[in-house]
Parts: C-alpha cells; structure tokens; sequence
C-alpha cells in the first residue's frame, strides 16, 4: 500500500494536464499512486491521462459526468489506498521534494493533521504567495491554507469529504474548516513547493464574475454554524481581533506596492533628466 494518495481532477486541461502529472512523476519520494479523475473533459484531456497510467503503473484513472472539483477529488479519494491525502488540481503542479518533505514533517511531528507548504506561482504571475500565519480562528474568516495541502486519510474520512454543493470555489476552504478543529496539529513547510498557475481565465475569475463569492462564503457559514457560534459569542470582540490580525498584513502589502511606485516614478525622472542634459549638450 502506498504511503501517498494524490489525487488530480481533470476537467477540459488538455493544454495543462501533462505538466501536473509529470510533477508527480518527477517527486524524489517514490512512495505513491496518483489517481486521475476525468470530470467528464470534452476535449482531448483523457487520451493525456493513459499515456500516463501506461508509462508508470502508479498512475490509475477513473471517469465521471462532470460535477466539479469537490464530487471528482471524493470520487478519487473513495479509491486511495494511501494513508495520507494530496489533493492536486489538473493545471497546478509540484515541487519534486513536495511529497519528500511534506512526509517527513508527518514524521517529525506525528500529531500533525495537516501539513501547508509555501507557493509559488506561474503562468500571467510569478509571485510567491504570501498567507497569514494559520490557527484555527483565523481560518473561520479568511481561509490562509491552499488547495493543495498533505492531511491523513481518517481526517478526511472523519469530515466526509469535500462539499459538493460548494460547485463555484471556497471547498477547500469550507473542507479545512469542517476537517479541522482548535486543538488540529497544522505544519507549516516554508519552501514554496506548491506551484499554483495564474491564468487570463478561471474558476476565481469566473466566481467573481458571477457574482457567487458571497454565496461560497454563505454556504460555508450555513454549513458549518456551530463551529462559527463557537468562536463569535461576541462578534464585537472577534471583528477587532481580526481586524489585529489581517490589517499587518494588508499594510505591508500596501506599502511594498507604495515603494514599487515610487521606485518607478524615480526611474522614470532620471531618465527624463538624462534625456533633457542630452539635448542640451547637442544644443
């Protein structure tokens, strides 16, 4: 039995699809099967996928109707035989010691539930991420664990799976907090060894488009209701201890994007200043 369970959903990542498997292919940690859940593609995402499963027989495939991402990593995770879950998109990828490491902090720390990682991202952006540090409380009002994360089977098992009725984003988010609890034992792996791709297009513009942020955040709220009554006895209080928690990180946001500007507008006179002694040296 393998010690990993990856599982990647797949709907319509032709163009993507063979990087994401070539990362896993590429972990230094040989331990693993990688499940690949075909959400009813259309295009030529499936015939990507075999090659696949006949290069490497840790590879399997399955197919489904399309139902989103939540229904296609519970479909995927009702066949893992591993005893820790990675849950990896069609179009993202991973670091080759991502699996290495992430296991060894499992052993480090055997207490740990979860284990995050840093990220990276690629394609329209290729900044590193930057998230609040985690604990419980936080997670409740802003979700500071991605999508891909290491968490042991029974975790999973114990929470039911992800939400399908969470079909336009946040069911990661709504998983943590229903998987998670105050006392969880969450690992934090500072390297940035999961690679989130940035595209033009998809499902965070798409929700925003739609208008269907609020109705994600209202949904985890509606679904999780003791856990949120647990810590907002008074929500006046919660709002400013928030408020100390997310507003540092908003700030040194805002002042790192002042600084860019004005180093800008600096380049942009010397230059100006070089153009205008030029001409009057020819002159």
């Amino acid at each position: 039995m393998p010690t990993v369970s990856i599982v990647v959903p797949c709907f319509n990542q032709e163009a993507f699809i063979a990087d994401a498997l070539e990362s896993v292919l590429a972990q230094s940690y040989s331990d693993w099967e990688c499940i690949v859940v075909n959400d009813g593609s259309t295009d030529g995402s499936q015939a990507i996928i075999q090659e696949y499963v006949k290069k490497d027989r840790r590879f399997s495939s399955l197919s489904k109707e399309n139902g989103g991402v939540a229904a296609a990593r519970n479909v995927g995770f009702a066949q893992a035989r591993g005893t820790l879950f990675v849950p990896l998109d069609g179009d993202d990828k991973i670091h080759s010691d991502y699996l290495r490491l992430a296991v060894e902090c499992f052993e480090a720390f055997p207490d740990t539930v979860l284990v995050h990682t840093g990220t990276q991202r690629f394609g329209e952006s290729r900044k590193v991420e930057r998230l609040p540090e985690y604990s419980y409380e936080k997670l409740l009002w802003q979700n500071m664990l991605v999508n891909t994360t290491m968490y042991r089977r029974e975790a999973f098992l114990r929470a039911g799976g992800y939400s399908p009725e969470m079909f336009y984003g946040f069911e990661d988010w709504e998983f943590y907090v229903r998987m998670l609890r105050p006392e969880s034992h969450v690992q934090y792996i500072k390297e940035p060894l999961y690679l989130h791709r940035i595209k033009k297009s998809s499902r965070s513009t798409d929700r925003v488009e739609q208008d269907k942020v609020a109705e994600s955040q209202r949904l985890i709220y509606e679904r999780n209701r003791d856990r949120y009554a647990e810590h907002a006895a008074n929500p006046i209080s919660v709002f400013g201890q928030r408020m100390k928690d997310f507003a540092p990180m908003y700030t040194a946001r805002y002042k790192r994007q002042a600084r860019y500007l004005h180093v800008g507008y600096g380049i942009v006179v010397l230059g100006l200043v070089g153009v205008i002694a030029l001409l009057i040296a020819a002159g």
